[in-house]
């Protein structure tokens, strides 16, 4: 009897382990909390090392941690490599405790081995593989043209219309709305001119994505109730939260209690595209969502979450890029701080604008990039109208509605904080795009480091997870610039550089050797002087072509902007000996530092060392 007992007993422990090796095991794969997240995003992934073993099966290693097989057969009839973006979200799912597939050494990081039979909520993983195409097809020709796209882009309950689409943002795998694009067979010079209009007057389109960001609905509000012409704005906002916090249309007092708030009055043309926060990977992925909110407008404003409006904004920036006479122009800046800055009526009490001159290169190669810097705030050279300016900045942008056409964000750079933006700029100069400055703030920035309110900021990475390999988005974001020559075209994605790539209009060669850019050696030169002055709209706004569309840079193909600049300089050498010897009798200490600042940009150190060596010991006695 005892045998028998121990012999049955060992009989029934091995039937349980064999259950676990052949069932459980099995279970392990369908266990999965949001199984549409990767399988509504996969894509089938044939490896020709995997199609050679006979009976459709292939080899699969997978970790010997106790609730895994070390080698096992998959009948590939049950089971897929699918190709799955490593994701904040994916990430998410695989860190589950319900999840037990593991990446594989031996194949690429983002193939997964994912059961057909999985259930998406509609139908099994095999289903979306095998109908695919098909899917795709049927799907495509029940959805609007991409020019007969309407507002709002995103329903108020967060939906896109049947009829309108989504697509799939590539990398990452969110549904985001489709493109607005114009009609086919549209030329160049009938896209300038496009816009909708509302009452035969030409609209606005205002782009804003808010990271977890209080102060959005505060933003919306001022765009509204301080424009001449509200009927005529039209919102889109990429709002990136998580419980608990404010969202771009949480009121304090709700629109079924007070109807005459702004969002509640203009509700139907406020879109909101929500995004739980988690899965944010920065504000080039954002704002390129924002990109896809653009229904046609003839203008398209974009700007951060924190900001306050100046009465009469919208009239007075179309009647500043009016003032250019350039249809490609574009006003864009760092804004001022809000501190200051604003009347309790809503009126500016500034008449000093930052001009975007000041850019450096920083970061390692092969990825090193240029950013901007702080850039100098001063009364504008140029009296009366927009000063141009070499760059572009994403914290203020107001153009023409084509310039989102042409321009959007890229959809394959996730993870990037610096370096966006001498990417659009430059992006834009090859689409014929010209940069100013406003001539007057229309709208400021609640910067943190001065606002009592906003000094526990909170940033994109927080819930990122690592989950994206930055260097890899730098790399692209240079090497489609021209900005890494030096860079094996291996090791950038090439992925729709017919819409995220350079124009033809203008090359990027003439763009780095007007504003004195090495792209081999990733260095550049102080802009400032030449741009402040007003040297290089004088020398530049002349070249304006007839019909308006662009300056004419083959007329500025030979201009010599280094020796402009040192002319320039050179001139300013006697006012500043002068300002550096009366720093030195005062014996004060931001009188020294800025004298000693101006010296060294412009040269004078090196006419003068003795001088200026002066200065600075007398600076390093009052330390």
């Amino acid at each position: 009897k005892m045998f028998t007992y121990f012999v049955g007993t060992f009989g029934l422990i091995w039937l349980l382990a064999v259950y676990k090796v052949i069932v459980m095991d099995d279970e392990d794969f369908k266990e999965i909390k949001e199984p549409r997240s990767f399988v509504a995003i996969g894509e089938k992934v044939v490896d020709p090392d995997f199609s050679a073993h006979p009976g459709q099966v292939i080899q699969y290693t997978r970790n010997a941690d106790g609730s895994t097989k070390k080698l096992d057969y998959i009948d590939t009839k049950k089971y897929s490599f699918v190709k799955v973006p490593i994701t904040a979200e994916w990430l998410f799912i695989r860190s589950s405790k319900d999840y037990k597939v593991e990446s594989r050494d031996f194949v690429k990081e983002d193939l997964h081995l994912v059961p057909h039979n999985i259930n998406n909520g509609e139908s099994s993983l095999r289903g979306v593989l095998d109908n695919e195409n098909m899917d795709k097809t049927e799907t495509k020709s029940k959805l609007k043209p991409a020019y007969l796209l309407s507002w709002p882009p995103v329903q108020p309950d967060g939906s896109v219309a049947p009829e309108e689409g989504e697509d799939t943002m590539p990398l990452i795998g969110l549904k985001v709305p489709r493109f607005w694009e114009a009609p086919p067979g549209t030329t160049d010079a009938e896209l300038n001119v496009m816009g909708s209009k509302v009452n035969g007057e030409e609209t606005i389109f205002l782009m804003i994505a808010s990271y977890r960001d209080f102060q959005c609905r505060e933003t919306i509000t001022s765009a509204f109730s301080r424009a001449d012409h509200p009927e005529r704005l039209f919102v889109g906002a990429v709002d990136q939260t998580v419980p608990g916090d404010v969202g771009c249309l949480d009121l304090e007092v709700p629109c079924e209690q007070d109807d005459s708030q702004p969002i509640c009055r203009y509700r139907s043309q406020i879109s909101v595209y929500h995004m739980d926060a988690k899965y944010a990977t920065g504000p080039v992925t954002a704002r390129h969502v924002g990109d896809r909110m653009y229904r046609g407008e003839s203008f398209v404003m974009q700007m951060d979450a924190h900001c306050q409006f100046v009465r009469h904004w919208d009239s007075k920036i179309i009647q500043q890029w009016r003032a250019t006479n350039n249809h490609m122009a574009v006003l864009s800046t760092y804004l001022t701080d809000v501190q200051e800055s604003l009347t309790p009526q809503g009126d500016s009490t500034r008449n000093t604008v930052p001009l975007m001159c000041n850019s450096d290169f920083e970061g390692a190669m092969p990825a090193r990039y240029l950013r901007h810097g702080s850039q100098p705030e001063d009364i504008p050279f140029i009296k009366d109208m927009p000063q141009m300016q070499p760059f572009w900045a994403a914290g203020f942008s107001f153009s023409r509605g084509h310039f989102k056409v042409r321009v959007p964000y890229d959809a394959y750079q996730p993870m990037v904080f610096q370096g966006e933006e001498i990417a659009i700029g430059i992006r834009g100069f090859t689409y014929g795009y010209d940069f100013y400055a406003p001539r007057d703030s229309v709208v400021f920035h609640e910067y943190a480091v001065n606002s009592k309110r906003r000094h526990q900021v909170h940033m994109f990475w927080e819930n990122a997870g690592g989950s994206f390999d930055e260097r890899k988005s730098y790399k692209r974001g240079t090497a489609v610039i021209g900005m890494a020559p030096g860079l094996d075209p291996k090791e950038w994605d090439h992925s729709e550089l017919d819409r995220y790539g350079v124009g033809k209009v203008r090359d990027v060669s003439l763009f780095y050797k007007i504003f004195l850019i090495d792209a081999v050696q990733r260095k550049a030169v102080q802009l400032c002087p030449f741009v402040k002055s007003g040297l290089m709209h004088r020398s530049f706004q002349p070249f304006l072509k007839s019909d308006g569309f662009g300056i004419d840079y083959t007329q500025l193909e030979n201009f010599d902007t280094k020796s402009v600049l040192e002319a320039h300089l050179i001139k300013q050498h006697p006012e500043w000996e002068k300002r550096l010897k009366l720093a030195i009798e005062s014996r004060r200490r931001g009188e020294l530092q800025e004298a000693i600042n101006t010296a060294e940009r412009i040269g004078l150190d090196k006419k003068n060392p003795d001088l200026v060596n002066s200065a600075r010991d007398v600076l390093m006695s009052l330390s």
